[in-house]
């Protein structure tokens, strides 16, 4: 993934002579946190809505008598449109920022924060905070499970080798994630049931292979099912912490109506 697909973009930028009240009202405006500085068009530095509460309410300076250059943040950091996302990660984490903004053949095209990263990558929060015991996202899963699924209607039509391809793919990434989510249990399980799968499609192509079609089938519908059930109620959970109750509770709590699960039947066929 490139850094081009997950900035915002315009970039807002200020000359370095301005004024902060215009910088200022002119953030209050756009609803952004920052703004880029430039010289000559050039970028040379970043004002936040910190570098503002520190270098000008703090010190009881007149934001009308202060200009951009006086308070910015420089050396500035940048980085190019088609460096990855892994590298962009990189610098954010060694310089110790949250913005970063991204800059072609010397002009300023976009910035990525933070907040775009783990939008897009959210098991890199480990790097930003390693002390944070996090579970990998029910919509990553989401994501994994409907690539890993395709292997359903390639395996009934026996195409292994398309298969093998999927299954590897999904086998590299759950690896990648299990890297970053040390405390996901669930996660790792479904790493080793993958891989162990993988191998025994590999060694079902050899020619004393002991291992039938039909027991991987069965092994990868089981897999399947982990992976359903454990993205449900992680993606439950998660619109539950938005709205400030479980859904679970709620349902166990609705008046007038027996403590039964929505699955369950409440008569006999």
């Amino acid at each position: 993934m490139k850094v081009r697909e997950i900035m915002t973009r315009p970039i807002i930028t200020e000359d370095e002579e301005a004024l902060v009240i215009k910088i200022a009202r002119d953030m209050k405006e756009l609803d952004i946190g920052s703004v880029v500085i430039t010289k000559d068009g050039i970028p040379t530095g970043i004002i936040t809505e910190r570098n503002i509460a520190l270098n000008v309410l703090l010190k009881d300076k007149k934001a009308s008598e202060v200009m951009a250059k006086e308070i910015m943040s420089f050396p500035l950091a940048t980085i190019e449109p088609d460096a990855s996302v892994e590298d962009a990660c990189e610098l954010v984490a060694k310089s110790n920022i949250k913005r970063l903004p991204v800059v072609e053949n010397g002009a300023p095209i976009g910035i990525v924060t933070l907040r775009n990263i783990l939008t897009r990558k959210p098991e890199y929060i480990r790097r930003f905070y390693p002390g944070v015991r996090t579970l990998a996202s029910g919509w990553t899963l989401d994501r994994l499970e409907r690539s890993f699924s395709e292997c359903e209607g390639i395996f009934a039509g026996n195409n292994i080798k398309s298969c093998k391809k999927k299954m590897k793919e999904v086998s590299e990434e759950l690896s990648d994630l299990a890297s970053y989510y040390v405390d996901d249990k669930e996660l790792r399980d479904l790493y080793i049931r993958m891989k162990e799968l993988y191998q025994d499609v590999e060694k079902s192509e050899e020619d004393d292979a002991e291992i039938s079609l039909g027991d991987l089938r069965k092994r990868l519908e089981e897999i399947l099912r982990k992976f359903r059930h454990t993205m449900y109620v992680r993606k439950r959970q998660s619109v539950s912490s938005f709205s400030g109750s479980s859904w679970l509770s709620d349902l166990r709590r609705q008046k007038d109506k027996k403590r039964r699960l929505p699955y369950k039947r409440t008569r006999p066929l």
